[in-house]
């Protein structure tokens, strides 16, 4: 079975809760990523701020932009797996949790590197593995994207008002 430091990203973007929030929409535009893992002084992940969490706190104020910080948006909860784990049991935190991404940490809470469920799938495809054969029951990748996207069907957004 595969461990998670074949397939992280082990050189993370993040940012810290007293960055300003603009500046992190910036970042995760221009490297085209929907969330940041959030660390303190010591690397340590202390929580995760995703585009949703942004988008949601933005319709939810009058403060401008420049004023907001990271801490104000962010989930202080973060779901995390370390190097070692193997993809099966990040698949599990995955559907579980009903995230795409999990913040990779050392046994001190430190951040490593972030693994995603598109980086498993990619992993695989470039080592022309076949990724549904890797993960059995309940630990496979249409469970963990079938929770995942439930998770956002929850959502009832209704656009038709907008102009």
């Amino acid at each position: 079975m595969k461990k998670i430091k074949e397939m992280m990203i082990d050189t993370p973007k993040h940012c810290e809760k007293n960055q300003s929030l603009q500046s992190v929409i910036t970042e995760m535009s221009k490297s085209n990523i929907g969330s940041l893992p959030v660390v303190d002084k010591d690397k340590k992940v202390i929580g995760v701020i995703t585009d949703r969490d942004i988008c949601v706190r933005l319709s939810n104020t009058n403060k401008p932009l420049n004023e907001l910080k990271v801490l104000e948006v962010m989930s202080s909860q973060a779901h995390t797996c370390t190097p070692e784990d193997d993809a099966s049991t990040a698949l599990k935190i995955m559907r579980t949790k009903k995230v795409g991404r999990l913040p990779v940490v050392d046994k001190d809470g430190r951040l490593k590197g972030v693994v995603s469920l598109n980086g498993i799938v990619r992993h695989h495809h470039e080592n022309n593995e076949k990724v549904e054969e890797q993960y059995t029951g309940e630990e496979n990748v249409m469970n963990t994207l079938h929770s995942i996207a439930d998770r956002n069907h929850r959502y009832n957004y209704n656009f038709e008002n907008i102009e």
